[in-house]
C-alpha cells in the first residue's frame, strides 16, 4: 500500500508536497546534488511512475542535476503517452544527440542507499527501479569496450548482473 493523498496533512511540508504532486500529476522528480565540492551534477529518480503508470520507476545518474531531472520528466511523459521502455534496447531522444539511453533494472539491494523517498511512498509495496544508462558521445555504453572514462566514472553500475 502506499502513502495517500488524506496522509497530507499530518505530514512535514516537504512530504506533503511530494504526495500531492503524485497525486496530481502521476509523479515526482527527486534530485540529488552529488557531495563533490564544485559539482552540478547528481542523479535524480522518479516517484510514481509505477504507481501511476505501471511502468518501473527510473534513476539517472551523472550529468548536471537539472539535466537528469528533466530527463527522468522526459521518461514519465513518454511513458503517459503510451511507451514503455525495455531493458537491454538502445533510445534516442531523451537525451541530446549523440547521446543514447537504455535501461536495467537494479538490484534491490540498492535502494536504501539511493531511493529512500520512493521507499516511504510505497511503504512494504514492492517496486520496480530501472537505470537509465546513458552512453558516451561515440554511442558506447559503460560496459562497452573503448566508452569514455567520463560515462564509465559518471555513474554506478547497479543493475542485476
Amino acid at each position: 500500500m502506499t502513502r495517500s493523498i488524506e496522509d497530507a496533512n499530518e505530514l512535514s511540508s516537504l512530504d506533503a508536497q511530494v504526495l500531492r504532486e503524485i497525486h496530481t500529476d502521476g509523479w515526482q522528480i527527486t534530485g540529488v546534488l552529488d557531495r563533490e565540492p564544485d559539482t552540478d551534477s547528481g542523479f535524480a529518480y522518479s516517484i510514481g511512475f509505477f504507481h501511476s503508470l505501471g511502468h518501473p520507476e527510473v534513476i539517472l545518474f551523472g550529468l548536471p542535476l537539472d539535466t537528469c531531472m528533466s530527463a527522468v520528466n522526459v521518461i514519465g511523459i513518454d511513458v503517459q503517452n503510451g511507451m514503455h521502455f525495455e531493458q537491454d534496447r538502445a533510445y534516442e531522444g531523451i537525451l541530446r544527440q549523440p547521446h543514447r539511453v537504455c535501461f536495467k533494472e537494479i538490484d534491490r539491494k540498492h535502494y536504501r542507499d539511493y531511493v529512500g523517498y520512493a521507499l516511504w511512498f510505497y511503504e512494504a509495496d514492492p517496486f520496480p527501479l530501472y537505470q537509465c544508462i546513458w552512453s558516451d558521445e561515440m554511442g558506447r555504453f559503460p560496459w562497452e569496450p573503448g566508452c569514455s572514462a567520463y560515462c564509465r566514472d559518471g555513474q554506478p553500475l547497479l543493475f542485476l548482473r
